[in-house]
């Protein structure tokens, strides 16, 4: 059987490419290595530490969740003392969150992107 490696890269649509980087380059510590216009529209990729994140406008509504397609992003770090500095990350981009939980399933901290997409760190360990 083939292997993967893991997730290359997630492309969100979005419905302003700009402050979409803008918001994940300082969430992640990233930057922005292609921006370009297309038949498709405006589009921008960025690259953090440990994630790339592409991002497409197209004629649409508000993310919603419930509809068919991303639910949420989810970014595995290795403890729930990294989970508070990604807390405090947030805190210092003004990113709003909910607390920190923990439940059957590890203990995690969500935000929302500028488009309500969900973003979850999340721990299984303590």
């Amino acid at each position: 059987m083939p292997s993967a490696q893991g997730v290359g890269h997630i492309m969100l649509t979005v419905t302003d490419v700009q402050r979409s980087a803008d918001f994940y380059n300082r969430l992640l510590d990233g930057k922005t290595i292609m921006s370009a216009t297309d038949e498709h529209g405006a589009l921008a990729v960025c690259i953090g530490p440990a994630l790339m994140v592409g991002f497409r406008t197209r004629q649409a509504t508000e993310f919603d969740p419930v509809r068919v397609g991303l639910d949420h992003i989810g970014i595995h770090v290795q403890s729930r003392a990294e989970l508070e500095q990604w807390r405090r990350r947030m805190d210092e981009q003004g990113v709003l969150y909910s607390p920190i939980v923990e439940d059957q399933f590890g203990v995690h901290l969500n935000a929302k992107d500028p488009d309500n997409i969900a973003i979850e760190f999340f721990t299984t360990s303590d």
